[in-house]
């Protein structure tokens, strides 16, 4: 009994909308529910906004985001940061679902309980309590800031605390005095907005006279520098308050006017420094060489108050500066704020003279470097050495590839089995930039060994492939050998078949030649005689002068046979004679009934005997095991048949005219046989498409292809990224490396089945940082740094840096300006003109589907 079972798989589906908002108060819980359903049980996965992946119970319910089995998400106390959009992802082998999630967090705006505006005064030398307390969604946070501008939050105290504010809110002054009135400004502010009340504080004293004097000023002689900031400081006490004048050297200005009590005065004497421009360092940076693809970095730093401006020309003349090089990047080159001068891949066009100019109002100085480009060569290497021969179906398309590494870039040649250059633009061939030869529907004479040449002036490297083009041989009548032969008997006046079905790849072509030598291909019609595209010759009303000796040629790209026919055109004589040829060739099949006619022409039905192919004789009405000669007809019939009764049958019938003969022979069909191999593991890179060839000699009962994960799948049918198509062979696309394994292919039919097994490998390597950051960076003030970061993998790896600010800068095909921070597309990050603002833990991840990777590096900055 033979059970075809058929595995249904559901796609996963997700029971939620596709895209829905969700709002929850700061500090609140919310669940992001996401129930999927399929066959076999799909696999949650969530996509955070930081874009980490999580998946069912992946994170533990103790922490912030907690991730249940049921595929529930939850947030325990929500935060600004929890903002944005989470994807929920259902995955199973039979495909994939997503929905997303949008998710705000709000609060309430912060009330301070108090007036906005307050005036109020206190007696001198008392204690002053100003109250400030707020409420809102998040709790407040309370700052004050006083008349001279200090700075307090809550539970801060100064001044031995005679300064403060208790965590309440409230702003707290002992023994006030006439320094402490002025504006008092309070802030409550939280994640959301702030607001603030503002207390103007007066100080009442007991009348009394000072003559005015001066407390404390400025130092009487104050050097400042050019186009700096000039803060003179001139406090004065009296009763009653005096009034502040000040005279500058130009002229003298009032302010207000003294009371007539009696004043004082102090000189203070300012001098502006300055110091015309100098570029450092001038002897170190008169040449310089730099490697041929290499980066070019100069550094041009200048001195001098006010601060120089930085310029550079180049070697064709053209003048680059910061602020110009913000309107365009001038043909890639980059000029920082800190006058360092940078161009990435350096070329024999970038040699030459690079003069660096510093100016200010007092005076110019000037550098000139020059760049010499040094050509650093290595010879090519070519990959993939291991591929030493590629098996293809006939009339199919090959890539043979040939990667091959070296400075400068090497060229890529191929040479045909014909010693001969294959040109790019040729319709049969296509070379790819990549180096990979393309051949089109590839014939018999595209067998052979294939060179690739790679050069360059460094030196040279060849790989040879061996492309074998699989073709067999023609079989005509499912006969092996070259030339066959065969007797056929036929009546005149009566219509002929020859059968000539051949076999083969190619599709062997087929022709007929005819006693005088005359051809008759396949298709051939006419009035008497037709060559079906089969091949079987039909002679319609044949005539004694068609006998003769006939050949059927079968030819295709693996050789030819022949089939040699000695046609044998008989008269009809008057004896008994059985209906149809002498010979006739049946096919069995196994367990279906077989009936064999031998009826007579004849008036008199004559005694017929069957001889059976072990030579016994059965006479009309007798039955043997599964024999059975029915006697109205003379007809044989073997009832469920199987390979035990293929053989020659012979019908003897016999009557006063004399004696006939018809023989019957039952020919047993053939099992499947599968015609490619894979004789070495197939290798494929992930991502891509693989197909697997499962192809046959004959037409198979039934294909069936078994996966590495057990599932079986059957001719023709499509399962998520799997399809087995008409032809056997097995489509999968994007490879991921589940897809690895040992892949079967099973063909069979009632006769017997065949079969094949391939091994996949998925090439996949997980992130891996080649050229990392140290661990510690050291960086001097205003001078360039560069942070290296160059990661392999496959597939593709995204390589991106978080700054100490926690901002992401992602490294894409071209390069990025981030305020002083410049991103090669390689991965490198330049940091112009550095201050201690820019310390702190720079972070390079490399992250790819198979995993990821990253260095870290402390940058300190002197």
């Amino acid at each position: 009994m033979v059970v075809n079972l058929v595995v249904f798989a559901q796609h996963p589906r997700i029971l939620q909308p596709r895209h829905r908002d969700i709002t929850v108060q700061l500090g609140g819980k919310v669940d992001l529910e996401c129930n999927v359903e399929g066959h076999p049980t799909p696999r949650v996965t969530w996509t955070l906004p930081n874009y980490v992946h999580a998946a069912a119970a992946g994170i533990g319910a103790q922490q912030n985001v907690a991730i249940f089995r049921n595929g529930t998400l939850r947030i325990n106390q929500a935060a600004y940061a929890d903002q944005g959009i989470y994807k929920c992802i259902g995955s199973s082998a039979a495909g994939v679902d997503t929905v997303s999630v949008r998710l705000y967090v709000s609060a309430l705006l912060p009330v301070i309980q108090q007036m906005r505006h307050e005036n109020t005064t206190l007696l001198e030398g008392a204690n002053a309590y100003i109250h400030c307390s707020a409420t809102g969604g998040a709790q407040p946070h309370i700052r004050w800031i006083t008349p001279n501008g200090v700075q307090l939050i809550a539970s801060q105290f100064v001044n031995g605390r005679k300064l403060g504010v208790f965590p309440n809110g409230t702003l707290y002054i002992q023994g006030l005095g006439q320094g402490n009135a002025g504006r008092y400004e309070c802030s409550a502010s939280n994640a959301v907005a702030s607001s603030t009340r503002t207390v103007s504080l007066s100080i009442r004293r007991n009348p009394s006279s000072a003559k005015a004097h001066i407390t404390s000023s400025s130092p009487q002689r104050i050097d400042v520098i050019y186009g700096g900031r000039l803060l003179l400081n001139c406090v004065a006490a009296g009763v009653p308050e005096p009034r502040i004048i000040w005279r500058t050297p130009s002229k003298k200005l009032l302010l207000n006017y003294f009371i007539n009590m009696g004043d004082d005065y102090v000189q203070l004497r300012v001098d502006v420094l300055t110091r015309p421009a100098k570029i450092e360092q001038k002897q170190q940076r008169s040449s310089q060489e730099v490697a041929y693809g290499g980066d070019l970095k100069v550094d041009c730093v200048a001195s001098g108050l006010p601060n120089p401006e930085i310029s550079w020309a180049l070697p064709d003349g053209t003048m680059l500066n910061p602020v110009k090089q913000r309107e365009s990047l001038s043909g890639g080159y980059v000029v920082f704020d800190n006058g360092t001068l940078y161009f990435n891949h350096v070329g024999t066009p970038e040699e030459g003279d690079y003069t660096c100019y510093a100016e200010n109002q007092l005076g110019k100085d000037e550098m000139k470097v020059r760049v010499k480009v040094k050509v650093a060569t290595s010879s090519p290497k070519i990959q993939d050495k291991d591929q030493k021969s590629i098996r293809v179906f006939y009339g199919e398309t090959v890539t043979l590839r040939c990667n091959a590494k070296g400075e400068p870039t090497p060229v890529v040649t191929w040479i045909s089995p014909t010693n001969r250059v294959i040109a790019p633009a040729m319709d049969k061939y296509q070379v790819l930039d990549d180096g990979t030869l393309v051949v089109q529907k590839v014939q018999r004479f595209d067998d052979g060994n294939y060179t690739c040449m790679s050069r360059n002036n460094a030196g040279q490297d060849h790989k040879v492939i061996r492309l074998e083009v699989l073709v067999t041989s023609p079989m005509i009548n499912g006969l092996k050998g070259t030339l066959n032969a065969i007797k056929v008997t036929a009546v005149a006046d009566q219509r002929t078949l020859v059968d000539c079905i051949a076999e083969g790849m190619p599709i062997p072509r087929i022709m007929w030649v005819l006693p005088g030598n005359v051809i008759l291909p396949a298709p051939y019609y006419s009035n008497r005689m037709t060559v079906h595209p089969n091949g079987t010759l039909e002679i319609r009303l044949a005539k004694r002068t068609d006998s003769g000796q006939l050949a059927c040629i079968a030819r295709n790209e693996g050789g030819e046979v022949k089939l040699i026919v000695n046609l044998d055109i008989k008269e009809v004589v008057e004896r008994a004679q059985i209906r149809g040829t002498n010979t006739d060739n049946l096919s069995l099949t196994v367990g279906n009934a077989v009936t064999l006619n031998c009826s007579f022409e004849g008036s008199t039905l004559p005694h017929v005997t069957w001889i059976l192919p072990n030579g016994t004789p059965l006479h009309s009405g007798a039955q043997f095991s599964k024999f059975f000669h029915r006697p109205n007809d003379g007809s044989l019939i073997i009832s469920n048949p199987s390979i035990a009764e293929a053989g020659m049958y012979r019908c003897l019938g016999r009557n006063s005219r004399g004696l006939v003969e018809r023989t019957f022979t039952l020919s047993p069909g053939k099992k499947p046989e599968i015609i490619n191999r894979y004789n070495s593991p197939v290798s494929v890179v992930n991502g891509e498409g693989l197909l697997l060839h499962c192809l046959t000699n004959a037409k198979p009962f039934r294909l069936t292809w078994t996966l590495p994960s057990g599932v079986v799948l059957n001719r023709p049918q499509r399962a998520g990224r799997y399809a087995v198509l008409a032809n056997g062979t097995l489509s999968i696309h994007q490879v991921s490396v589940y897809d690895r394994g040992l892949y079967g292919c099973r063909a069979a039919n009632e006769y017997g089945s065949s079969q094949l097994s391939v091994s996949v490998i998925v090439m996949a390597y997980p992130p891996r940082i080649t050229n990392g950051p140290p661990s510690v960076t050291y960086a001097k003030h205003g001078v360039a740094v560069q942070l290296n970061c160059v990661a392999t993998g496959i597939p593709r790896v995204e390589v991106a840096w978080e700054t100490p600010d926690k901002t992401r800068l992602a490294v894409s095909a071209q390069p990025r300006l981030f305020g002083n921070k410049y991103l090669h597309p390689q991965g490198s990050l330049v940091i112009q003109n550095p201050t201690q603002r820019d310390a702190g833990v720079y972070r390079c991840t490399a992250r790819n589907a198979i995993g990821k990777d990253s260095k870290a590096t402390i940058l300190n900055v002197f």
